[in-house]
């Protein structure tokens, strides 16, 4: 094997940690790992690789701790409609085969996304299942190929829409029903699927979680079979948890013989414990709440994709003074529509800065954390991300401080977290290797998957349109449900309106 030169980032301004204040710094980087944070010129290993840091604010690789890889190339398709009616749209039947070129197209353009942003780390939900082994395989070679770091969730599920959807069997016409049906493959074929990846790791940058779609979208036998194999090999275990106000009625109805809430059902399973890492997590009560943080679990918010879909605002403060562990995530590029953390750590504060005229409680420094030691926490990267010390992983976004977000540098967190849009990403480097440098991908060359991605996105919007005509009469019904549901009360309110100031300041002002 060929030694690595080392690489040394000159004279920056680093930011170690949300915490931290910026000190001017050289960085050392040896092997993909930091070897050294120290002052400008004081180690000597100047003979690597030079970066010039010179008006540069080094932070953490940013983590994505929610993506979804599979809709890509549905940017901008969708608006002002509910997340029920939008998985019917967005997320398309397999009428027809896919490539692997069609999966290694999206996945690069994706990922190309991710890292002009400053994401060093995503945790791709990758929607797939039995006999999409070759498009698995795919993905895995694009993430390698354009040097992000990846942790993989194969999505999964056994249970059909119609059986997600609460009352629609008896809304729904007969002829109507094999729209939202379908034939699930077996269970152990599944988890033969999930497991086969797990021993044929692609590279460093590449680690699996085991990812059911929902606890909805599962049987008790998926469910409990996904949750053994996650502790059988000590994953991470993501899943979408209380999107919608919508699933606490459903919950109550589905999971009535283990106590009426997805937890309920996820402890059953074995699921419930610090390998849980849950997706939006907005419909949850009080003593959900304190439920999760008794068991360790965590909860990835999602407030881009929350807002656009309808389904409310996170209840963060009270996640936070629960002591949750959390993290930030973009989801799909046609929930979001980009991949940008920075815009979810502006949103996280500000929604709940709005919340009323008390103390906020989650302040730029939380955003922060919650994008870089958060995230590496809950997807089982904590030893070695989110944080620039001497033995972690070198994983960094170098931010041109020449840009006017940073201009006067007041505040380093608060700029970062209420200036910066993206533009100001310069260089980005993952496991010791700059993936992009003065704003230009290094790893592939873009302007080819450019051209292809291109040409590919015609036969997409085909297939999208299809699905939408397919679908046509049964969105009204789905749409109804979403709204019937919406306007039923509830113990706890998670719309934007709604207050969620934490209990200890209730007794205070009482």
């Amino acid at each position: 094997m060929v030694a690595r030169r080392d690489l040394v980032i000159a004279g920056a301004t680093v930011l170690t940690d949300a915490d931290a204040a910026p000190e001017l710094k050289d960085i050392v980087v040896r092997d993909g790992k930091i070897a050294a944070v120290a002052a400008p010129g004081e180690k000597s290993e100047r003979h690597g690789v030079v970066v010039d840091g010179r008006h540069k604010l080094v932070i953490p690789g940013l983590i994505n701790a929610h993506y979804h890889s599979h809709d890509v190339l549905s940017r901008g398709m969708f608006e002002d409609i509910p997340l029920e009616v939008w998985i019917a749209l967005a997320i398309l039947p397999p009428t027809r085969k896919l490539t692997a070129r069609e999966v290694r197209l999206r996945t690069l353009l994706g990922a190309i996304d991710c890292l002009r942003n400053g994401i060093t780390t995503v945790q791709d939900m990758l929607g797939c299942g039995p006999g999409s082994e070759e498009h698995v395989e795919a993905a895995i070679k694009a993430y390698d190929d354009v040097g992000i770091r990846c942790v993989l969730g194969l999505q999964v599920g056994n249970r059909p829409p119609i059986d997600c959807l609460p009352g629609i069997r008896t809304r729904l016409p007969n002829n109507l029903a094999p729209l939202l049906s379908g034939n699930p493959p077996a269970v152990r074929d599944i988890l033969d699927f999930v497991s086969a990846p797990l021993a044929a790791k692609a590279s460093d940058r590449l680690s699996f979680a085991v990812a059911p779609g929902s606890p909805q979208r599962c049987t008790f036998e998926l469910m409990s079979g996904l949750a053994d194999l996650a502790s059988r090999h000590n994953l991470p275990f993501v899943t979408h948890v209380n999107e919608s106000k919508l699933q606490v009625y459903l919950a109550q109805e589905l999971y009535a013989d283990y106590g009426g809430s997805p937890l309920d059902f996820l402890r059953a399973a074995g699921a419930l414990n610090e390998r849980l890492c849950m997706a939006h997590g907005i419909w949850f009560s009080d003593e959900e709440i304190d439920r999760i943080a008794a068991a360790g679990a965590a909860v990835a918010t999602c407030p881009t994709s929350n807002l656009k879909l309808k389904n409310g605002v996170a209840p963060l403060r009270k996640l936070k003074q629960a002591g949750v562990r959390l993290a930030l995530g973009a989801d799909n590029t046609s929930a979001g529509d980009a991949q940008n953390v920075f815009e979810a750590m502006k949103l996280v504060c500000n929604l709940n800065a709005g919340k009323g005229t008390g103390p906020s409680t989650v302040l730029a420094r939380d955003a922060l954390a919650m994008a870089t030691r958060g995230g590496a926490a809950v997807l089982g990267c904590g030893e070695k991300l989110g944080r620039i010390q001497v033995g972690m992983g070198a994983d960094l976004t170098l931010l041109d401080m020449s840009d006017p977000s940073y201009i006067p540098l007041n505040d380093a967190v608060r700029q970062i977290v209420y200036c910066e849009s993206g533009r100001g990403v310069h260089t980005v480097i993952v496991d010791g290797s700059v993936v992009v440098a003065d704003r230009k991908l290094m790893t592939i060359d873009y302007d080819a998957v450019l051209e292809e991605a291109l040409a590919l996105s015609g036969v997409y919007a085909r297939d999208s349109q299809a699905n939408k005509a397919r679908l046509e009469a049964v969105l009204p019904y789905i749409a109804s449900i979403v709204r019937d549901y919406g306007e039923k009360p509830l113990a706890f309110n998670r719309w934007p309106s709604a207050s969620d100031e934490p209990a200890m300041e209730k007794r205070r002002l009482s």
